[in-house]
């Protein structure tokens, strides 16, 4: 036994003062009295129970000097080895994530989990040591190791539910390398237990594991076996046919163990798109694509029209982006293949000018195509060069090449895709000598006949034939290249997604031109940060929750779409194998009755039992 206030013993110096007050004669006052007759009858009363009285008297010392002794016992606070040993370390695991908001007899799993943790609370005995932690896919530690149940009750009620996948892993892994450092450690998770960490089946499959050090305890909040439809897929696409429209794929589950029949609905900026009726078998999956959406773009929202026990993952989300029209300028005496070519296009907003008519100084278009003609000078910017004049082209041009035959293309690079050229017939070209920083697209045995370089703030693509001493005008081929290298020069193939799951960090490359330097942030429902750029960068990841979230960037605006889209997480339902593991919940939440107090209460109320025994015996008078 040791004492965590020794200096307390000093109080037992009181019992002097007790002691002395219980041997001290008090002097009897002379009273003059009628009679003595009755004064006589107490008298020799007084003298049979005498001895009757000095052992009350002692009894009462001893019970006084008891008193004290317990009373400065308990200010010493005394504590016992073998409650330093059986004291419990407890890492509590509470999972919130998208699954634990499914609801149970109208109650989610979140909010069942949270209350069996705080009867845990409540049944932690003094000498036991509790830490609170939230987990979804990364794990938040809300509380220490302590013992203070109102700190402890704070931390689980402050946990709120989120719209992300589970991951059980990373917590179980720092809830380990915690354990490692305590005696006696219990690791206790709960949760709905639709997926098993890997770490758990290590342990069960290998008792010698690395969680062999601590008693983990599953328990699980799954009540119900309701099935569930959700929504596993949800992403935006630049359409194949169409460069204006885009393709969305929607792809639907139903992890039900029944069919499910139900309408999809589809909406742009609220306003209802489409609704399609949707049949799906037990465990089936349907993918389908929608098109048709405006070139100003917008919010799309899909909604499945079905009541389940989750109905996180019966709405997405996506963002479409505006379409901006490419300004082209076309220099030229007359092709009117290539003119034509151009305004097939329509993300090209193009413009004819003649060669005399061209002015260098011309500023405001992504793209100049010089059609057999060479400029005065070339400054920074996207060019494209069709079969220019042998004086003064940007590269040295060498001897004619007569029916020059296309023999290999780079099929994979992005200006060729889709593009086929075997037996094109070409009249006029001739050979180029290519810079050791250009590639060759297309070849002729060993002459090059398109040709692309790429610097730091030029590209330049070189066609070496003469397209109108060729049938490659007349093939799909040619419209292909022209717009494939238009989108080259644009740097992408396809437009930016604005798209994340729940729980994912948003990165964001902001534009050097646009000086700000943070960026506000609204969210689904209503809250709003106000996030800092560093060094051009943005980093978000406050994602939680799924729906729209708006990017107040300077004068302009994004909006990027936050989503579930977790088949896993749609399979509300308890995994296969979980029930060997679990424990019984009253072993789990019941707490022993032994010890529940410090050793300081009991002797306290020790005391004060032992006050009511001294005044019953010695206070207490009783007149016959």
């Amino acid at each position: 036994m040791n004492f965590l206030s020794p200096t307390a013993f000093l109080l037992f110096g009181l019992a002097a003062p007790i002691v002395a007050l219980y041997i001290l004669k008090l002097r009897r006052r002379r009273e003059p009295v009628s009679t003595l007759l009755f004064w006589e009858q107490i008298f020799r009363e007084k003298q049979t129970t005498s001895l009757f009285q000095k052992l009350k008297h002692l009894l009462s010392l001893l019970l006084q000097l008891l008193f004290l002794a317990l009373l400065v016992l308990a200010l010493a606070q005394p504590q016992f080895a073998f409650m330093n040993k059986s004291a419990r370390q407890v890492i509590l695991i509470l999972d919130h994530s998208a699954s634990m908001n499914t609801l149970d007899d109208t109650v989610s799993r979140l909010e069942s989990a949270k209350q069996q943790a705080l009867r845990m609370v409540d049944n932690l005995r003094f000498i036991d040591e509790m830490m609170v932690i939230s987990c979804h896919t990364q794990p938040v530690i809300h509380s220490p190791f302590t013992n203070h149940q109102k700190s402890l009750r704070g931390a689980i009620e402050s946990i709120v539910p989120t719209d992300v996948k589970t991951d059980l892993q990373p917590a179980l892994a720092v809830a380990h390398s915690v354990a490692r450092t305590k005696p006696n450690p219990e690791i206790i998770i709960l949760s709905d237990f639709h997926q098993i960490p890997d770490l758990l089946l290590t342990q069960q499959d290998n008792p010698d594991a690395q969680l062999s050090d601590a008693k983990v305890r599953l328990l699980s909040v799954n009540f119900g076996e309701e099935g569930n439809v959700g929504i596993t897929q949800f992403r935006v696409r630049k359409s194949l046919v169409n460069a204006f429209d885009y393709q969305t794929l929607l792809t639907v589950i139903n992890a039900s163990g029944e069919e499910k029949s139900f309408n999809v609905e589809l909406y742009l900026n609220d306003a209802l798109l489409d609704v399609r009726p949707y049949t799906l078998a037990p465990g089936e999956s349907k993918s389908e694509l929608f098109t048709n959406f405006t070139m100003e773009g917008g919010r799309l929202k899909a909604v499945l029209d079905v009541e389940d026990a989750l109905s996180t993952d019966n709405v997405a989300y996506a963002a479409l982006p505006k379409r901006e029209q490419i300004p082209v300028l076309l220099v030229t005496p007359d092709n009117p293949f290539l003119e034509n070519a151009l305004a097939v296009d329509e993300k090209v907003d193009l413009t004819v000018v003649a060669p005399d008519q061209y002015d260098p100084s011309t500023v405001g278009y992504d793209v100049i195509i010089f059609d057999r003609y060479n400029p005065p000078r070339l400054g920074d910017g996207n060019y494209m060069f069709i079969y220019p004049p042998k004086e003064g082209a940007v590269w040295q041009i060498g001897a004619s090449l007569e029916t020059p035959i296309v023999t290999e293309w780079e099929r994979d690079h992005l200006i060729l895709r889709h593009v086929h050229l075997d037996n094109v017939q070409i009249a006029e070209a001739y050979r180029v000598e290519v810079p050791i920083t250009a590639d060759v697209l297309v070849h002729s045995f060993e002459d090059p006949l398109l040709i692309v370089e790429e610097g730091q703030n030029r590209k330049i693509v070189f066609i070496a034939i003469d397209t109108l001493q060729s049938d490659l005008p007349l093939r799909i081929a040619f419209p292909l290249i022209v717009a494939n290298t238009i989108q080259w020069f644009q740097g992408k193939s396809d437009i930016e997604e604005y798209h994340l799951q729940a729980g994912e960090v948003l990165k964001k490359r902001i534009d050097e031109t646009v000086a700000v330097q943070s960026v506000t942030i609204v969210g689904p429902t209503g809250e709003s940060w106000e996030v800092p750029v560093e060094e051009g960068e943005l980093f978000f990841d406050e994602t939680s929750a799924v729906g729209f979230y708006e990017l107040k960037i300077g004068e302009g605006e994004e909006v990027w779409a936050v989503n579930l889209t977790d088949a896993a997480e749609s399979q509300i339902h308890a995994a296969e194998g979980v029930g060997d593991l679990l424990e019984e919940k009253e072993v789990v939440l019941g707490g022993s009755a032994l010890l529940h107090y410090p050793p300081w209460i009991y002797l306290v109320l020790l005391a004060v039992l032992l006050s009511a025994v001294e005044w019953f015996l010695y206070q207490r008078r009783r007149i016959d």
